[in-house]
């Protein structure tokens, strides 16, 4: 008994330690542990929700009179940092801390504490569910979102989407990215997605006798005995409508031809009493005759109404007209399609393929001709067979793409090239029927078709090249389009120049924000002014309860005190060389301004238009081609150079002299445009039109910009 006794406490210590009153307590602070990670996966929820461009964040500050964040500071930064780099897959993050608290009042913690490893396997699934979920947002939604402060998939999206689509196009990373999807749904929930089938087909043969039951029996009849009442109430509807309208038609009909009675009458009564001397418009015919002294008093009284309407009339747009512009020569360059397409069957030919060309499209500057081969052709032969057809074409470079499987176009520069004038652009249905204020004529297709942009739903544009002059021509022309679309009102122009003064010519243009700047050492006051300008105008947007420029001033309009008022103008920041701004010493003041503005700057009517002829990814930063998909790229001297504008090649053989490939967000590949041409002497002409006519209001930095 006495060895008994020892074992006998131990139990009894034992069943104390362990004694139920033990377990309401881990249940309770599991409980609590479970509430707490529930609110800050709340917190951080409403955080992303509540987001707002204008609050500060994680590559801009600045005074902010209020957060509109519910987050306050720490939230606005958290939405800011997450939406940047995953986009709208940054919600993920909450659900994953209620997750985490729901595994710790299950009590699987320890499990997870004693046994590490065990994370791997969810720790996979979550980094990958969140990288294709970003890549797919990216491929399906590339353009920019204007409730995010970049894309909808982010940076991770940009890197992942963008890779996979320049490799397998976009339906390949589609299916490639859904499949890791769902293998890290699956490795992070254990989720079988056989089972979940499996299960779902169960349930519905389980169910689906009862609900061809229910539709047979209830639904159906319901159904019909709606849509018949429907269609009678339908049928009085329109017969009353039918009616009103006779009725209308009718009175208005009527009240036509009474005014057009008392149109006549007048008419005539004023052709019988007024007379008008066609020698001297100053001076009426009077006679002795009373009837022509009355008619003279009254067509004085007339005159003088209509003066006094000329001299409150508003004064004229300020406009420039295509007539300033030089007039666009007759061109034709026909090229001899026949002697081609038979050059270009031989030549196939001698490679032991028959060719049969099934349309030729020519163009102002290249033809285009569709092929059928016989054999197909491996793609890597494409460059030998485009060197032999240039050699027998006598050209300097032939581009051959395969469009399916059998089928090839050819692409062959004209003996004699068309200019694409602007002004010729200009005057198309299609620019001059464009309502947009930031309509831009880029230039034309190979087709010879024009193409015309709205810089307000690009927003951004990023253009390089090796050629000084294309770049020069280029903005230029981009110029001329938005004053030929826009007064000083509606746009102004930010200009940074190089040590070039390639934009001095545009000094003292009425539409300027402040002089052209060409000393490196202002831009970044300038881009500072335009970052608090840009905060200004999100508060006053949110205080009008809208989200953008043009329902701004919209709104502006619809104001009955709309005179206290003004509608803010869009602003155009025109770069003519980053590389001074990115290879510089102001590089650090500059570079945060200009992501700001580049990332949130669209719905407050600021656009940006980067130009440089040094393609180098020093100049050329992942961050800047991640924000502006929108690019314009001219002939490059190596592919290198190529890859980094587009992310592939072909710059390398374009024709210069405004030659480029242009792309934009959501086009798989980058589309053939030739640019338009406007002179130094058409600009000049235009220019100093509008400087005779009014001077620019200069805007005035802040001293803690300067």
């Amino acid at each position: 008994m006495r060895f008994l006794m020892p074992m006998t406490q131990a139990r009894r210590s034992s069943r104390r330690i362990n004694s139920p009153r033990k377990k309401p307590i881990k249940h309770r602070l599991r409980e609590i542990v479970l509430i707490f990670f529930c609110f800050v996966g709340l917190y951080l929820f409403v955080s992303l929700l509540t987001y707002y461009g204008s609050d500060p964040g994680w590559l801009h500050s600045g005074p902010v009179e209020e957060i509109r964040n519910k987050g306050g500071v720490a939230g606005a930064l958290f939405a800011d940092i997450f939406f940047y780099l995953f986009g709208y897959f940054a919600y993920l993050f909450p659900i994953m801390v209620g997750y985490m608290g729901w595994l710790i009042y299950q009590g699987r913690h320890h499990d997870i504490l004693a046994e590490p490893r065990t994370l791997i396997v969810p720790g996979i699934g979550f980094v990958l569910t969140l990288t294709a979920g970003c890549g797919l947002a990216i491929v399906h939604f590339m353009a920019e979102s204007a409730l995010l402060p970049t894309h909808a998939g982010g940076i991770l999206g940009l890197w992942v989407g963008n890779g996979l689509v320049s490799i397998v196009d976009r339906l390949g990373a589609t299916l490639i990215l859904l499949a890791i999807f769902f293998t890290g749904v699956t490795l992070l929930t254990g989720l079988s997605w056989l089972k979940l089938m499996d299960t779902l087909g169960y349930h519905t043969l389980q169910r689906w006798p009862a609900v061809k039951k229910y539709l047979s029996s209830q639904f159906w009849p319901w159904f019909l005995e709606q849509a018949r009442h429907g269609l009678h109430h339908v049928k009085k509807f329109l017969i009353i409508l039918f009616k009103k309208l006779q009725q209308g038609i009718k009175a208005a009909y009527t009240r036509w031809q009474a005014r057009h009675a008392n149109w006549r009458e007048e008419r005539k009564q004023f052709d019988m009493d007024s007379t008008f001397d066609e020698d001297d418009d100053d001076y009426f015919i009077k006679d002795e005759s009373p009837v022509d002294e009355t008619a003279s008093s009254k067509t004085q009284s007339t005159s003088e109404q209509t003066s006094q309407h000329n001299l409150a009339s508003p004064e004229p747009p300020l406009l420039p007209s295509l007539n300033l512009l030089e007039s666009v020569p007759e061109q034709l360059s026909s090229p001899d399609v026949k002697i081609l397409s038979q050059r270009i069957i031989d030549t196939f030919a001698a490679w032991q393929l028959k060719a049969t060309i099934n349309a030729t499209q020519p163009g102002p500057v290249l033809t285009r001709f569709e092929l059928k081969i016989i054999p197909s052709i491996e793609a890597k032969y494409f460059e030998e067979l485009g060197e032999a057809l240039a050699k027998a074409l006598k050209l300097e470079h032939v581009q051959i793409t395969e469009t399916q499987p059998g089928m090839v176009d050819i692409l062959t520069p004209n003996f004699k090239r068309q200019t694409i004038y602007l002004k010729h652009l200009l005057q198309t249905p299609e620019f001059q029927c464009n309502s947009s204020p930031l309509a831009v004529a880029l230039g034309t297709d190979i087709s010879g078709h024009p193409i015309i942009i709205d810089l307000s739903k690009i927003p951004h544009i990023l253009m390089a090249g090796r050629e000084v002059a294309e770049k020069r021509i280029a903005i230029n022309t981009l110029i001329m389009s938005l004053l030929f679309k826009s007064e000083p009102t509606v746009v102004r122009f930010l200009l940074i120049d190089n040590n070039t003064q390639t934009l001095s010519i545009y000094a003292d243009l009425p539409h300027l924000l402040m002089p052209v700047l060409t000393d490196m050492a202002l831009c970044a006051p300038a881009l500072g002014w335009c970052v608090q300008e840009m905060e200004r105008r999100y508060s006053l947007m949110a205080s009008a309860g809208v989200r953008n420029i043009e329902d701004y001033n919209q709104a502006i309009l619809l104001q009955e005190d709309a005179e206290s008022n003004t509608a803010l103008f869009y602003v155009v920041i025109i770069i003519n060389e980053l590389a001074e701004l990115m290879t510089t010493r102001i590089e650090k003041q500059t570079e945060p301004f200009l992501i700001a503005l580049i990332q949130k700057a669209r719905a407050a009517g600021i656009h940006i238009i980067l130009a440089t002829q040094n393609p180098t990814v020093n100049v050329i930063t992942g961050l800047i081609k991640a924000n502006i998909p929108t690019r314009m790229a001219f002939k490059t001297t190596h592919q290198t150079e190529s890859r980094t504008i587009l992310g592939q090649t072909g710059e390398e053989t374009l024709l210069g002299d405004g030659d480029m490939l242009y792309m934009t967000a959501g086009t798989r590949m980058p589309v053939r445009v030739h640019g338009g041409f406007v002179s130094d002497f058409d600009v000049q002409n235009v220019i100093s039109d509008l400087k005779a006519r009014a001077t620019p209001d200069y805007i005035n930095l802040d001293e803690k910009f300067v």
